[in-house]
């Protein structure tokens, strides 16, 4: 099986082009981060997106801009001055955009948070419990048959 799930942040502003066919493909790269790593690695993969997907990726998505990416890892063999080189690029199948449209790249602008409740219930008075506590069983009238 050859899946593919990505969390990150672009790289750089995704390539929207047509091929001659008139299909849309768009590539960008996405910073991945390392989930374990002390020293906050990160990855940088390379993905290819075609059709509608490519679309929607070249209009809303920008530079630092977060999203979630799902696809298939396809590797790609070819030949440089007689040298012969390999490279990995994950074909995407959808993608999630994790930041609204309208949010600045690189994260949103939470407002900062403020740890005082807003409302804070009264505290009972302690006489005032003590009576509730001192009750017993027959103070209270019977009302209800049950």
């Amino acid at each position: 099986m050859n899946v593919v799930i990505l969390t990150g942040r672009l790289t750089r502003d995704p390539e929207l082009k047509f091929g001659q066919s008139g299909k849309a493909y768009s590539r960008f790269s996405l910073a991945v981060d390392r989930m374990f790593s002390k020293d906050g690695d990160v990855d940088f993969i390379n993905c290819v997106a075609f059709g509608k997907t490519a679309e929607l990726i070249g209009e809303y998505l920008r530079k630092g801009k977060k999203a979630g990416v799902t696809g298939k890892l396809q590797m790609n063999r070819y030949e440089v001055n007689g040298e012969k080189r390999i490279s990995y690029d994950v074909i995407v199948d959808t993608v999630e955009f994790l930041e609204p449209k309208n949010a600045p790249a690189g994260g949103y602008d939470t407002p900062s948070y403020n740890p005082e409740p807003e409302y804070v219930a009264p505290r009972p008075n302690p006489v005032e419990a003590r009576k509730v506590d001192d009750m017993r069983s027959e103070d209270i009238d019977d009302e209800f048959p049950f």
